[in-house]
């Protein structure tokens, strides 16, 4: 049996339906992540969950208990905001222990757990100051810290990494996974950034318009996408997509055929730079990413098709070389013109 269950989650805004009729099941424990564009609904159904929007039609169940209707204070969830939402002139401890406080907890069990969460979270040193006096890393644990007190049944992250910088955005995305795994919690956790989907998440819930594209652990969404929409999403940088038609030199994908109408999508570790002359494809050095430990390079075929490649190696290409390109089939795969999946090679 499922701990937390949507079944048919509808939400309107006058005649627009933003949630589109949603079946998800989460067992206890689980670590889900909601991904997806801007506008797809991600952060609206995480409200849903939360009690904060009204769902229109379906049901969710927590536990074996109908929470459809419940305000939000009684459905035994937590919630971290973008925007962290801390009181400014409250010291770090009051901010944590504040909704304890409302429900008149005895201050002895409010001082052992918010000391627990400050342990946690490395923040016992940082108590008795206010937010201004924190970074926006130790606010955001704080507002974590908040949550965890309450000991609720799941926690609701709504993109809680979105106002950090680059460096504070991956150390914080490395306590969230080593607070996961400690706590052990049923947690939901909203972004756009498929990176932080792919490295935190047990599974993935892709989604576009409203919709469930598909649900799956980081990969098999990667290995497996059900449709050309989720193959382009997961994966930095994305698949190459391409029509088939500018791919003429490629016959067959995974056994099949290549319609005519179709699209061939190649990940880019699965496109090899070789010399000119060699390989299925010629083309021309558009761009280089040298990243480092990896390089990216951007080439335009001579059909005006441009494909990326990843190099786990720094090369001597400069941009305007000619090159070819040695293309693995047997990874490929194969959408149709409506950009369903109809054959994925190996992987």
């Amino acid at each position: 049996m499922s701990y937390l269950k949507l079944s048919g989650v509808e939400k309107l805004f006058g005649e627009h339906r933003v949630i589109k009729g949603i079946d998800l099941d989460i067992q206890p424990g689980e670590f889900v992540v909601f991904v997806g564009p801007s506008g797809c609904g991600k952060s609206t159904l995480l409200r849903l969950i939360a009690g904060l929007e009204a769902i229109d039609n379906g049901s969710l169940h927590l536990d074996g208990r109908d929470i459809t209707h419940l305000p939000s204070s009684k459905r035994d969830l937590a919630m971290v905001f973008q925007s962290y939402a801390l009181y400014p002139h409250m010291s770090v401890f009051e901010n944590m222990s504040f909704a304890l406080k409302l429900a008149n907890v005895d201050p002895a069990i409010i001082k052992e757990k918010v000391d627990r969460a400050a342990k946690i979270l490395n923040l016992t040193n940082y108590l008795e100051r206010t937010p201004k006096e924190l970074s926006g890393g130790q606010r955001q644990r704080v507002a974590i810290g908040r949550a965890i007190v309450r000991a609720p049944k799941v926690f609701l992250f709504d993109e809680p990494l979105s106002n950090l910088d680059a460096a504070l955005r991956g150390q914080t995305r490395i306590e969230i996974a080593k607070l996961h795994r400690d706590l052990g919690a049923t947690t939901i956790y909203v972004t756009h950034d498929q990176v932080e989907a792919m490295t935190l998440a047990d599974r993935v819930v892709v989604l576009r318009d409203g919709n469930i594209e598909q649900v799956g652990t980081p990969l098999e969404l990667y290995d497996r996408p059900a449709n050309q929409f989720v193959a382009q999403f997961i994966g930095t940088p994305q698949m190459n997509v391409i029509e088939a038609t500018k791919l003429p030199q490629l016959t067959t994908v995974a056994g099949m055929a290549v319609p005519a109408l179709g699209a061939i999508g190649l990940r880019p570790e699965n496109l090899t730079l070789v010399a000119p002359g060699q390989g299925q494809v010629q083309a021309k050095v558009e761009l280089i990413e040298a990243l480092g430990a990896e390089t990216l390079i951007y080439v335009s075929t001579e059909s005006g098709a441009p494909l990326v490649s990843r190099l786990n190696t720094r090369t001597e290409l400069q941009v305007g070389s000619t090159v070819g390109v040695q293309i693995d089939g047997t990874s490929a795969h194969l959408f149709d013109a409506n950009g369903r999946v109809v054959a994925a090679g190996k992987h």
